[in-house]
């Protein structure tokens, strides 16, 4: 088995662990850094070949483990499945579509949109 962790190995913010055994690929969380903005926000994903991922779970809705899905789900080539509870994802819903509204960043320098949120939601 091989753990690599893509975020949060050693701080808070972009909780992200990408694990391979018997040749499944699986990212456990796709959080993101709540210091940081823009793509420095997000776990480091050039580390792995998002198409080969076969399976993304997610543990909770808190910002730092969920928040860079709606990106990885929408703009990167990640074609697997995502897994999470009934009311982590309907809390998930909320917190992906707030943090679009609340972020101090301009357009150009957003790492998804509302769209991007709504789009996902049926990947899940």
């Amino acid at each position: 088995m091989e753990i690599i962790p893509l975020g949060a190995g050693c701080e808070v913010g972009r909780s992200c662990l990408f694990m391979e055994f018997k040749g499944r690929k699986i990212m456990l969380d796709c959080g993101l850094h709540p210091a940081r903005e823009g793509i420095q926000s997000l776990p480091y994903f050039d580390m792995i070949n998002p198409q080969e991922v076969d399976l993304l779970l997610l543990t909770h809705f808190h910002v730092d483990h969920c928040a860079g899905i709606p990106y990885f789900l929408e703009k990167t080539g990640f074609k697997g499945k995502v897994f999470m509870t009934h009311p982590t994802k309907s809390i998930y819903n909320y917190i992906a579509q707030d943090f679009v509204k609340v972020s101090n960043i301009s357009t150009e320098e957003q790492i998804f949109d509302e769209n991007d949120v709504i789009n996902g939601l049926d990947k899940i």
